[in-house]
């Protein structure tokens, strides 16, 4: 039997925890550019973005266990992806999409239309962060003209040195977690493929967001390269 109390009370303290968290990291983005940090399609692929995903499933899993709902399982488990997508895993998403679609085939176009959203995030991400690398890699460049002509001003290198940084470093977690999405769909489509459903649209989705992903994972390569190259003293 379902305890709700106890449901309840983990719900509320998950909130807690979210909203500690979300407190803990501060205004500044820890010198990430506010074109990342600020962009929901970004954070929804990237670590720190899982606190507004467990947050969201948190508040939802409280308004079920407080509702008339008549299955308050079924309503928590809705909740969880409606906040975190395929995000809180495979099994559990084909879980839920069997509760909410009685055929096969539903939840096959379901998943479908799922995955294009998560691909029109990830196009959003990458316009994003494209801009970020491009700037990124001006700053450099104007970085080594200035230490060629040795007029570079150490304090102001080393704040721009830490942005660049902390932008790589930023997107390595975005592009590991689009990668992690990406897994978890091939998952969802093997086994929707096992019991007998037709996944060939499923899967050219699947793979155009791995295309997606390795762009962005090649322009990311490309400034990691570029920085590495500057020897700043």
């Amino acid at each position: 039997m379902v305890n709700f109390k106890a449901l309840r009370t983990a719900a509320v303290a998950g909130l807690m925890v979210v909203l500690a968290g979300c407190q803990s990291t501060g205004s500044g983005g820890g010198g990430v550019d506010p074109r990342l940090a600020n962009n929901q399609d970004v954070e929804f692929f990237n670590k720190s973005g899982w606190q507004a995903c467990a947050g969201g499933a948190a508040l939802g899993a409280l308004a079920c266990a407080v509702s008339n709902s008549s299955n308050k399982a079924v309503c928590m488990a809705a909740a969880a992806v409606a906040g975190c997508g395929v995000g809180i895993g495979a099994n559990a998403y084909l879980d839920n999409q069997r509760k909410k679609y009685a055929s096969q085939e539903l939840q096959l176009d379901a998943a479908i239309k799922d995955v294009e959203s998560e691909n029109a995030r990830i196009q959003n991400a990458t316009t994003v962060a494209k801009s970020v690398i491009a700037s990124d890699k001006q700053t450099l460049a104007s970085i080594e003209k200035e230490m060629t002509a040795k007029t570079a001003k150490k304090d102001a290198v080393q704040k721009q040195i830490k942005g660049v940084d902390a932008n790589i470093a930023y997107l390595r977690n975005t592009i590991t977690d689009m990668k992690k999405h990406e897994k978890q769909w091939q998952d969802v489509s093997a086994s929707m493929n096992k019991t007998g459903s037709d996944t060939k649209e499923l899967d050219s989705k699947i793979a155009l967001m791995q295309d997606k992903i390795g762009s962005l994972q090649g322009e990311l390569d490309s400034l990691y390269t570029q920085r590495t190259a500057l020897k700043v003293g």
